[in-house]
């Protein structure tokens, strides 16, 4: 079931968990997706790696940097920890968090030890994005960019619609052209699949675009999104959409 060769249909969370790897392999096959980006410190990371060696449908694949939950890869210390020696999204994303010199050392380390966690596998990794949009806040954009340029990756951008605030839009806007401009970039925009769906996209030119999904199967064993379950159902109805068409 092809889609628009200029879109990137990207699932999330890869490695996550083995019901998670089960559905996007599943969406591999089905070609639901054509790109996923892998996680490094959760459960499922060796079991992601075998099918993605295993599989030849299971392309594009990236690092999905986690800063938000799970221990970390490197001795990073109690700042960005919660008493389990778990991240803390409470205080990795604030959204108007900087960080000491020696903390952003520490993340820069964490964030280099996950991307050659998935480089040491033998897997071709092609971008980064990261868990919860984190490398788009002001006080990690910076690290996440620079990583892409060290490691000669693509990079996801920020939202590139308008959505509420405009102070928020011209921020995205912003780390977008920083991003470009260094050419690291992965599409041209990038959407949730509902703005995506909104305009009525069959094919926008040479533009490309990438929508974020997030496979796994629920409890009846029915094909989901764990973040948004009507994006699935959205998506799957637009595929059919173009089929027919």
């Amino acid at each position: 079931m092809p889609f628009p060769v200029n879109v990137f249909a990207n699932a999330d969370d890869f490695g996550y968990s083995a019901s998670v790897n089960k559905a996007i392999l599943f969406c591999f096959e089905n070609e639901y997706i054509n790109s996923a980006t892998l996680l490094t410190n959760t459960p499922g990371f060796e079991e992601a790696v075998q099918i993605t060696r295993d599989n030849q449908c299971v392309k594009n694949i990236g690092i999905h940097i986690n800063l938000a939950e799970g221990k970390p890869l490197t001795n990073l210390g109690e700042a960005f920890l919660n008493a389990d020696g778990c991240f803390s999204l409470q205080k990795t994303g604030k959204a108007s968090g900087f960080f000491t010199k020696a903390e952003k050392l520490a993340l820069v380390k964490e964030i280099s030890a996950q991307i050659n966690k998935g480089l040491s596998q033998g897997i071709a990794i092609t971008h980064i994005d990261s868990h919860y949009h984190l490398h788009t806040l002001p006080g990690l954009f910076n690290l996440f960019l620079h990583a892409a340029g060290q490691f000669k990756l693509k990079m996801r951008l920020a939202q590139t619609y308008r959505e509420g605030s405009y102070l928020k839009f011209w921020y995205r806007q912003y780390i977008n052209s920083r991003i470009t401009a260094r050419k690291l970039n992965y599409s041209d925009r990038f959407e949730s699949v509902n703005h995506f769906l909104s305009r009525g996209l069959f094919y926008n030119g040479e533009q490309k675009t990438e929508v974020m999904l997030h496979p796994d199967f629920d409890p009846a064993g029915t094909l989901t999104d764990h973040f948004d379950a009507e994006t699935m159902v959205s998506w799957l109805n637009y595929l059919k959409q173009l089929h027919k068409g």
